[in-house]
């Protein structure tokens, strides 16, 4: 269960001016200067695992919980509530351009954590930083941002990023290069205090992670790559078992979509990726990823959106992750290779001017003949977790114009 309040209130101080429309019309602008603003944030977690029928041989054996009685309850629970105030100033240099500014700021977070082992509070003070410019003619989009934790829980925790947009014309498009860098702490599951974390050792060193890359769009075709380089990542080599992986993890993702137009009605959209890992790391991907959805759309009569086809989804096989159920984390596994059949469904999708609605049948790919018809040759999501057959969605939506 999670819980947001967000508020956010600011003062400019600026330049005003005016515009004569006509002789007896004037329209009053106002340019910010300098902005005061207060941002303030309050979130809620709460998180619960429970089994009220849990059988004292298996989580032995499995999870590492000793329980009195052959068949007892297993409960976690662990909730939070972070308060942050952040106190920033916008300055804007070009006066006709709002698109453009610098940003300095400071958050103050207040923690408290409500674990099964007692509570704890916990705090954070951060400074960030932030440019931007959309210039004008609105062929350059330019951002530069970062933070940096210099006191309380995430001590030396820092993120930077950077990247530059440029457009082109209608027949390239846009082109983005973009750079990140995020050096933090692990996840707090990973700290003996959490009460999903069953009897680990803690003391883990932060996690560094880089990725840089560059997006091409434009009407005929979307090119992407992204290259990841992680450092001290973390993570569950078991149900319970925690472990850091001290060795650079490299990741590469270079990825292609299209659209295909076969005649007046029927397009075939295109999407493909293929990642690349080391083998001996724990970070497990498939090699290749790939959606087509082949679609018979169009205006018809004289408000009439209609979009209906097949939707195709396929991975190459890999060794996905294994799922514990107790923790809510996938592990890492070796001995179970998924090899799953390509996903299919139907659909159709349509609008009539304010009314909106969808028919999709997913999972087609599931029907089996065997011991009579039905929809049970289901694939997998992790080993020991099949993916449901047969579902039927249908949604609507309707805009009330006054």
């Amino acid at each position: 269960k999670d819980f947001t309040f967000f508020l956010r209130q600011s003062y400019d101080l600026g330049k005003k001016d005016s515009i004569a429309i006509n002789d007896s019309t004037t329209e009053y602008l106002f340019y910010p200067k300098l902005r005061f603003q207060h941002t303030f944030t309050f979130n809620k977690y709460s998180y619960r695992y429970l089994d009220v029928e849990a059988d004292s041989t298996l989580y032995e054996n499995w999870f590492a919980i000793r329980l009195p009685n052959a068949n007892d309850t297993v409960v976690l629970n662990e909730k939070w509530q972070i308060l942050s105030n952040d106190f920033s100033l916008l300055q804007f240099p070009d006066t006709k351009n709002t698109a453009e500014f610098f940003l300095a700021g400071a958050t103050i977070q207040n923690i408290k954590g409500t674990l099964d082992s007692g509570n704890t509070n916990l705090h954070n003070i951060f400074v960030h930083a932030e440019y931007r410019n959309r210039t004008r003619n609105k062929k350059w989009d330019i951002l530069a941002k970062g933070e940096l934790y210099f006191n309380g829980y995430n001590a030396g925790d820092y993120g930077a990023y950077a990247s530059l947009s440029r457009y082109f014309n209608k027949r390239w498009g846009y082109v983005n290069l973009f750079f990140n860098n995020v050096n933090r702490s692990p996840s707090f599951i990973f700290d003996p205090r959490s009460s999903f974390n069953l009897g680990n050792a803690g003391n883990f060193k932060k996690e560094n992670i880089i990725s840089f890359g560059a997006t091409a769009n434009n009407p005929f075709v979307q090119l992407g790559f992204t290259n990841y380089l992680i450092t001290n990542y973390a993570y569950f080599e078991g149900n319970t078992k925690t472990a850091q992986f001290s060795k650079p993890i490299n990741i590469s993702r270079f990825s292609a979509s299209t659209k295909l137009k076969l005649s007046k009605k029927i397009n075939w959209y295109i999407e493909g990726a293929l990642q690349l890992t080391d083998a001996a790391a724990p970070i497990k991907v498939p090699n290749i990823y790939t959606r087509n959805r082949l679609a018979f759309e169009g205006k018809f009569y004289k408000n009439l959106m209609l979009s209906t086809g097949l939707d195709v989804r396929y991975f190459t096989p890999y060794k996905a992750y294994g799922f514990s159920a107790v923790t809510g984390q996938f592990v890492t596994q070796d001995s179970v290779t998924i090899k799953n059949l390509p996903d299919v469904a139907a659909y159709l999708h349509f609008r009539i001017r304010g009314f909106a609605a969808y028919i999709r049948a997913e999972n087609l790919n599931t029907v089996s003949t065997i011991n009579g018809f039905g929809f049970i040759n289901n694939n997998f999501a992790a080993p020991h977790y099949p993916t449901p057959g047969l579902i039927i969605r249908v949604g609507i939506r309707w805009w009330f114009l006054n």
